[in-house]
Formats: structure tokens, sequence, C-alpha cells
């Protein structure tokens, strides 16, 4: 992958997460993501990895939106977002 801002801006953005730069600084977060979920570096590289293991765990938190309560057997939702 060609390392430039705009390619890994691309890459993340296919994958559902964002990065904003802000002088040396990049924020990465899911789209529509509380500033709990975002992380910062100065790295492009290691925003870019960061940014997609990211993505990749975003796919195990929608498989397990809804989780048995242990108590009432009711379903409650465990999304995060």
């Amino acid at each position: 992958m060609d390392m430039t801002y705009k390619a890994v801006q691309n890459a993340l953005r296919k994958a559902g997460v964002v990065i904003s730069k802000k002088g040396e600084l990049h924020r990465i977060n899911f789209f529509s993501g509380l500033e709990n979920t975002a992380y910062y570096t100065t790295s492009l590289q290691e925003a870019r990895d960061r940014g997609l293991a990211m993505a990749k765990g975003a796919g195990r938190l929608r498989a397990s939106a809804f989780a048995k309560s242990a108590g009432t057997g009711r379903r409650v939702s465990t999304h995060l977002g």
C-alpha cells in the first residue's frame, strides 16, 4: 500500500474507520465513535495498522451485539457505539 495520508485515509474509510490529522498528530476512530474509542499517534504506519485492527475487532462486536443476560434470560444489547 502506498503510505500517503490520502491512501491510508481511503483504506481506513473502506474498513469503517475515520482518520483525521492536526499537525503531526493522527486521530483514528470508528465513524461516529466516542472519544473513549479514539486512538492518537504521530506515525502514519501505526495509524493504518491500528485502524485496520480496530475494524477487525468491530466485526467481533457486531457478531456479539446481543448477549443473554445470565439472571433473566432476556437479551440485552452490548453495543458500544
